[in-house]
């Protein structure tokens, strides 16, 4: 929503229907009467003036520079400011329009106003902005104010009714006019003449006009509403038979023009004669018309609060502290029957009956937190658990916020909830991390270490041979297997898998008890060997790894021949670090490969050729951008619940100048490296936007597409792209803007990192953590970065129809998401069944090739417009 601006012949704010509504609109808003004001919501209770009409200054008699950009609390006073403050928490917490009466001092001096908030939400339910009225009742109430004293100053002229005739006479004059100005309509009866004369008051409230001389009751008799004609009546014979002091009575009354308004008169009998019979009546009508639907609306308020109270799950209660220290809950709503097993009148009369019920460790803990809310004036929010009948032991939750009475007490008005079932999904939650955690440091297949695991262990040992005589070494191994693939093409996953497990096992079984067997994926193994004196233990040992590899492996009913190409470096005569020990490494199994595999091979200077390739290919990488050989191709996102294209991620491809197209897989290593990462996120970003933006408007609606980040994109690059800056260029929201980023960006979670993640989420883009599920990272990164979706890795999506496990994983990250109030996607979706397995446990949107293949742009703009 845009803010509320004033028009003016230079910036008028477009609204639909053209210049002539859009002037009306602009003429309302200005001359409206009623106060018009927009907040921009920052943050908890932090709310900023955005906008305001001219009838807010006029009101205020504040200047624009004291209330455009300020926040609420120093604008609106104390005590003021708490009561606003909760009806504001309580529009963005309920999503309703909030209405109640407020009294303010501003420097004009003290306004009454009915006051209505309305909060804005964007299109995921979250509170962006409140919109706000105010309407003056300030003449209102200082008039009904004023007709309290004239009714007070009848009073006492009634009071003295026996004081001489003459006296009373020389007054009658001087009230009516007093009664006038106050907006009372005078009238005297005669009731002995059946006369009556009305002031001109009267009859401005009735709305006649012209001379009433002679005028009988029956002018005032007859526009009686007849549900309240014997009411009336009634009350006038019980005040002339004595049993009144005065006459009172509201009763609904038809105007000279037909309209019915409501009104209350009050009299009083100001002569008898001598049997005591009643021969003169004087009194005063006022229209109530306006505050009768106040008190009505308020009833009706009243009401409905009461029937929300038995209707919302939890109970409704208001705690007070006296100055003495002692506790007391003067009010709690009829749920607390069920929330507590004890009636609301029960704890009003003692409070004492529920804390009993409380365990003693947690009610300390309760009350603790309790003074410190009344001692703070800060929200109270906690936990305990509490007996029931039954003797189980349920978890409820309290939420509540202080107030100071004017005796020194401290009032809490709360909610309170059965969070039991929260509490479970905790617990399960918690399990599942525990379980997580384990898996995202070793690999679920094998049970070895996985890759964050190795790499962390070889660090360790590095670091151990670095600190230790120059004669420590530590010896790496990269075992890959023969043949594998041709294993998984013949037989399948299953027999693959299979095959990993036993594999992994040999492996394990020939190394020492503080060695390090450890799975970096797919087929590929190492092994750390610390305190490596001897070269030639080095090498009996991988040896001895080839052997038990080359021995045939029974998967089902084959027996199936694979063998190892093993690759070995060493610290320090091979690498000066982790990462070129694992490089060197790496080229040594390579070269075994090249050899005719099933052999080992120890780390040479002349391996670097494989280097030089690589050289090349970062030679023809630095000419794909200005050559115009990088695409995006783009695959649909599906909203599971409509069907529906909600969103696509844009995918790189590489069309090299032999005419190959290479997915990222085989180039992003390598501009990673390079520093080209940079330049190309960059183009596929601004890309990426571009169509966005052209979608959006074919759409006629945001159209957002996600771009995958790397963890290199997150490194200070000065020449860089300014993506916030690129999207206001192109006048895109950012929310149409999606960044994925892996688990492995967590593993370091710098402090530039998240100040550079902050910027782009503090713009409005939205952030989804890809592959969740298979990396090293703690789900505490949750609680540090502000996640809008988590991607569900295509492993666990490819067993979800046959494999218990995947489901209840896959299962327990959709609760845990949505419990965390992220949404959920499902990447690698490639049957009907995975789709209706996901769609059946609550996931919120899909993609994969069930749905469509990566498509090029004009490709998928067709599908857009299909």
């Amino acid at each position: 929503m845009r803010p509320i601006e004033e028009p003016d012949s230079a910036h008028a704010p477009w609204h639909a229907g053209g210049p002539a509504r859009e002037d009306t609109l602009a003429i309302i808003y200005r001359n409206i009467e009623d106060v018009v004001y927009q907040l921009r919501v920052e943050g908890e209770d932090a709310f900023r003036f955005v906008n305001v009409n001219p009838a807010f200054y006029k009101a205020t008699q504040l200047l624009p520079e004291q209330i455009i950009g300020m926040l609420v609390r120093d604008v609106i006073p104390e005590p003021s400011l708490s009561e606003v403050l909760a009806h504001y928490r309580t529009a963005i917490a309920t999503g309703h329009t909030q209405r109640w009466e407020e009294h303010t001092d501003y420097p004009a001096g003290r306004r009454v106003g009915r006051v209505t908030i309305t909060p804005v939400c964007d299109a995921h339910g979250r509170c962006t902005d409140l919109v706000g009225t105010v309407h003056d009742i300030t003449d209102m109430v200082e008039r009904e104010a004023r007709l309290q004293q004239a009714h007070h100053a009848l009073e006492q002229a009634f009071a003295t009714q026996g004081r001489l005739a003459e006296s009373l006479r020389r007054e009658e004059e001087r009230l009516v006019l007093a009664l006038d100005g106050t907006g009372e309509g005078v009238w005297d009866w005669r009731i002995d003449e059946q006369s009556v004369s009305f002031s001109g008051k009267w009859k401005e409230i009735m709305g006649f006009t012209g001379d009433m001389d002679g005028a009988t009751p029956e002018v005032w008799r007859s526009r009686i509403h007849p549900d309240d004609t014997a009411s009336v009546r009634d009350n006038i014979r019980r005040h002339f038979r004595g049993e009144t002091p005065y006459y009172s009575a509201e009763y609904a009354i038809q105007r000279a023009n037909g309209e019915w308004i409501r009104v209350r008169s009050r009299g009083s009998v100001v002569e008898r004669d001598a049997a005591g019979q009643a021969l003169r009546m004087i009194g005063t009508t006022t229209d109530i018309t306006e505050s009768h639907r106040v008190r009505q609306a308020l009833a009706e308020s009243h009401q409905r609060l009461a029937q929300l109270a038995r209707q919302v799950p939890g109970a409704l209660f208001e705690l007070v502290r006296r100055p003495d220290g002692s506790l007391a809950c003067p009010f709690i709503s009829e749920v607390a029957q069920r929330l507590f097993g004890l009636a609301p009148a029960a704890i009003q009369a003692d409070l004492g009956c529920l804390s009993r019920r409380i365990p003693a460790a947690q009610r300390v803990r309760l009350r603790r937190a309790l003074e410190w809310s009344g001692v703070q004036l800060q929200p109270l929010q906690t936990e305990f658990q509490v007996e029931m009948p039954n003797g189980e032991l349920c978890w409820r939750e309290v939420i509540a916020t202080p107030t100071r009475g004017a005796d020194g007490a401290t009032v809490w008005y709360g909610f309170s909830d059965d969070i039991s079932g929260r509490k479970r999904s905790e617990d399960t939650i918690r399990l599942f991390t525990e379980k997580l955690e384990r898996r995202a440091n070793y690999d679920t297949l094998t049970g070895l270490p996985n890759r964050a695991l190795f790499r962390d262990r070889l660090e360790q040992a590095i670091l151990r041979a670095e600190d230790g005589n120059d004669e420590a070494e530590v010896a790496l191994l990269f075992i890959d297997l023969d043949r594998f693939k041709g294993v998984n093409d013949l037989l399948g996953h299953d027999a693959g898998d299979l095959l990993l497990a036993e594999a992994a096992r040999r492996i394990q079984d020939c190394v020492l008890k503080g060695d390090t067997v450890a799975r970096l994926g797919g087929d590929e193994f190492t092994v750390i060997l610390t305190e490596t004196r001897e070269l030639a233990h080095v090498g009996a040992l991988a040896q001895g790894i080839l052997d038990a590899l080359a021995r045939p492996f029974q998967v089902h009913a084959e027996l199936i021949y694979i063998g190892g190409s093993i690759g070995i470096a060493r610290f320090p005569s091979d690498a000066g670090d982790p990462d070129e020990l694992m490089r060197n490494a790496d080229h040594a199994m390579y070269r075994s490969k090249a050899a005719g595999r099933n052999q080992l091979t120890f780390f040479e200077a002349n391996m670097q050729a494989a280097a030089i390739r690589r050289l090349k290919l970062l030679a023809e990488l630095r000419r794909a951008l200005p050559d115009g050989q990088l695409e995006l191709c783009f695959q649909p996102i599906v909203d599971l619940a409509t069907g529906q294209v909600a969103k696509a991620e844009a995918l790189l491809r590489w069309r090299n100048a032999a005419g190959a197209l290479l997915a990222p897989d085989s180039f992003i290593d390598v501009a990673e490296e390079s520093g080209l990462i940079h330049e190309i996120g960059d183009w596929v970003f601004r890309t990426a936007a571009d169509h966005a933006k052209r979608w959006s408007h074919l759409l006629g609606r945001d159209f957002q597409v996600s771009i995958n980040k790397s963890p290199v994109q997150f490194q200070r690059q000065p020449d860089g792209t300014d993506w916030v800056a690129y999207l206001e260029g192109i006048d895109l929201g950012a929310r149409c803007i999606n960044v994925e980023i892996t688990e492995g960006l967590l593993l370091n979670l710098s402090d530039t990192v998240l100040s550079r993640l902050a910027a782009l989420q503090a713009s409005g883009m939205q952030v989804s953590i890809d592959d969740f599920g298979t990396g090293y990272s703690s789900m505490s990164y949750l609680k540090r970065l502000d996640i809008d979706y988590l991607k569900i890795d295509q492993s666990f999506i490819k067993e979800l129809e046959h494999d218990n496990f995947s489901r209840t994983i896959t299962d327990t990250i959709i609760v845990m998401a949505h419990k965390l109030g992220l949404k959920v996607i499902a990447e690698g979706v490639e049957t009907a069944g995975q789709r209706d397995c996901l769609l059946q446990s609550g996931c919120d949107f899909a993609q994969g090739f069930l749905f469509s293949r990566p498509l090029p742009a004009d490709q998928f703009e067709a599908l857009l417009r299909r």
